[in-house]
């Protein structure tokens, strides 16, 4: 494959999972009063000093890290034709 696509599709998975960190952080944890840290694997982990944490927050931060997995997979017919217009036009600007 050449340079051209790896780079294609290393940008695209970095902005899928940044996408995927902004939407778990701004909509699906947004008023919940626990502490969330992205490690270096971009996987949430919830931070909550021996408080219980609900069933939401478990399962929200489960599925965020189910889809930060898939993205390793993905190849660049994988990706919405938006996020690649998305690409191309950060390239022409």
């Amino acid at each position: 494959m050449s340079k051209f696509f790896d780079d294609k599709l290393k940008i695209l998975k970095q902005n899928r999972i940044n996408n995927l960190e902004k939407k778990l952080l701004d909509q699906d944890l947004k008023g919940y009063d626990h502490y969330v840290f992205i490690n270096e694997n971009r996987k949430a982990q919830v931070i909550t000093n021996g408080k219980w944490v609900t069933e939401f927050i478990r399962t929200t931060v489960l599925k965020h890290n189910y889809q930060i997995d898939k993205v390793s997979k993905m190849l660049i017919r994988d990706f919405t034709d938006q996020e690649i217009k998305d690409f191309e036009d950060g390239l022409l600007s």
